[in-house]
């Protein structure tokens, strides 16, 4: 566009603005093509073509060696390197063979004249070099701003990740005590059932406790088989239409148990019973949410679970009346860094149980959070949209 109002009223070469306004119309193709329909190698190769032609019909017409023109090929040089990951000797080199087949053939052939008078040659070599240099500054500081982007994002990935690889070392040293203890503690029953005779009574305490050691091992596996994979393929969330009734029912078929051991009433207000969700996430989400309710729950106590309707929204709390959430645990525990407490009866987890939940959550674009006071319970809240 530059060159346009340049031929046309400055130097007045109707030739070449005929040729300037060809290759924009065709630039602009070009540019479309690769902005919009991503057909890069087209873009690419289509603007290197039409450089060359552009530079050598300029060439000619503006003067030959006499006029500005060879000061275009270094910005176009820049370019055509910038736009091509690949093969850049070949491109100067091409550079190199294009401008000395310019000057051969000028030298054999000849070129119109163009200047009347010395004047007219400054001047044009002027506005050229001053179009140039303007050109040039816009070209390498738009690549210097885009390189420090480049290496700024880097620099904070490269952060990110070594953030991450520290927490996934400690997680994974966590996990590993706890998955050895339990196993340790398997063997060891297993070895005294068979080394020794037992009576009755210590036999029956013994497998209870071996059975318990494998059910908590086996959540615990569970949980971290859930979690992995969802870190590392990508869990793919399917909404649908859900009975919470009917889901709660399945899932405290299994946390009854271990609430009656300790004591603990689970007691339901359900207003609310349809939901759209991934059945199979939310079922982890309320398996962990209530066994973390027993967990933390005195003997004798009490967990309250409520469902209800508000602004298009299905909220479910899960209340208990435990040892609630010291202050200086609350702000890491949906994160990584979390380390597990020992419930009330001294049962052990590892910490991933409420990390799955705050993940899974996410991906079925809802919420959880809590509301704690140490020695008063703990009370978790989650919301649904009504509509997928």
């Amino acid at each position: 566009m530059i060159f346009t109002f340049y031929d046309l009223y400055l130097v007045v070469i109707p030739q070449l603005a005929v040729a300037t306004i060809v290759t924009f119309l065709l630039q602009f193709f070009l540019y479309y093509q690769s902005r919009f329909r991503r057909r890069f190698a087209l873009a690419r190769y289509g603007f290197t073509f039409l450089s060359y032609v552009f530079l050598a019909v300029n060439y000619y017409y503006g003067g030959g060696i006499d006029g500005p023109l060879l000061f275009s090929f270094f910005l176009t040089l820049i370019v055509i390197i910038f736009i091509h990951p690949t093969h850049r000797y070949f491109f100067l080199l091409l550079h190199i063979i294009v401008i000395s087949g310019l000057l051969y053939f000028e030298y054999r052939y000849g070129v119109p004249k163009l200047y009347h008078r010395q004047s007219e040659r400054f001047l044009d070599v002027a506005c050229i070099m001053a179009i140039m240099l303007f050109l040039t500054y816009v070209l390498v500081g738009g690549v210097i701003k885009s390189y420090n982007k480049e290496r700024r994002l880097s620099l904070d990935r490269a952060a990110a990740l070594e953030v991450l690889h520290q927490e996934n070392n400690r997680l994974f040293s966590i996990i590993s005590h706890d998955l050895r203890t339990p196993l340790n503690s398997i063997q060891g029953y297993l070895q005294l059932l068979k080394n020794h005779s037992l009576a009755e009574e210590d036999k029956a305490m013994l497998e209870g406790q071996l059975l318990e050691l494998t059910i908590g091992t086996s959540e615990f596996l569970g949980n971290l088989l859930a979690w992995s994979k969802s870190q590392l393929e990508g869990t793919k969330v399917q909404l649908v239409s859900i009975d919470f009734s009917t889901l709660l029912n399945s899932v405290l078929s299994s946390i009854v148990p271990l609430a009656a051991k300790k004591q603990v009433q689970i007691k339901q207000e359900i207003a609310c019973t349809q939901l759209f969700a991934d059945l199979e996430m939310t079922r982890i989400v309320l398996r962990n949410l209530l066994t973390n309710a027993v967990k933390y729950s005195q003997m004798d106590g009490e967990i309250m679970i409520k469902s209800w309707k508000e602004n298009g929204f299905f909220l479910l709390s899960i209340q208990d009346f435990g040892t609630g959430i010291p202050s200086d645990r609350q702000a890491t525990i949906f994160k990584h860094q979390t380390k597990s407490v020992r419930g009330t009866a001294n049962e052990s987890g590892v910490g991933l149980g409420l990390v799955i939940c705050a993940d899974f959550i996410a991906l079925q674009h809802g919420k959880i959070w809590f509301d704690s006071e140490l020695g008063k319970g703990t009370t978790f809240f989650i919301s649904f949209p009504l509509k997928p």
